[in-house]
Parts: structure tokens; sequence; C-alpha cells
């Protein structure tokens, strides 16, 4: 099984290579497209939290954010 210092080095890695091609800046669809897959992998813990918030960082804040909902559900 893959360590998840490896998956983080690897999600980090591509995560770069996005804001790369969108010369340096995540548009908001893509942004709300990590937010939700790094929610995923948070969530089947995949990765532990702290990774998460590290990563989560690197990609521009979503106004409403609908990753975070699911995440921690509706009320």
């Amino acid at each position: 099984m893959t360590e998840s210092r490896d998956v983080v080095a690897e999600l980090s890695y591509r995560i770069q290579a996005d804001i790369d091609h969108f010369g340096g800046t995540l548009p908001e669809m893509t942004a709300v497209a990590w937010r939700g897959y790094l929610a995923a992998m948070v969530e089947w813990n995949l990765i532990p939290v702290a990774a998460y918030d590290e990563l989560l960082v690197r990609i521009p804040a979503v106004k409403d954010d609908p990753a975070v909902a699911i995440l921690t559900g509706r009320e």
C-alpha cells in the first residue's frame, strides 16, 4: 500500500502542476474540483487531516464551498 506521505507528495505535485498550467491561479471550477477531491481523500482516510489542511492552503477559497457542506453534512 502507498504511504500517506507519498500520496500527499503526489497531490502536492499535481496541485502545483494545475497552478502552473493556469498561469499561477486556479480557476474557480478547478478549485472546487480540487477541494472536493481532497475532502474525499480525507473522508476515506487516505490522507490525514493535517495534510488536507496543508494542501487546502494552496487552493483558492470558494464562496459557499460545496465540498465543506458535503464533508460535514447539511443541517
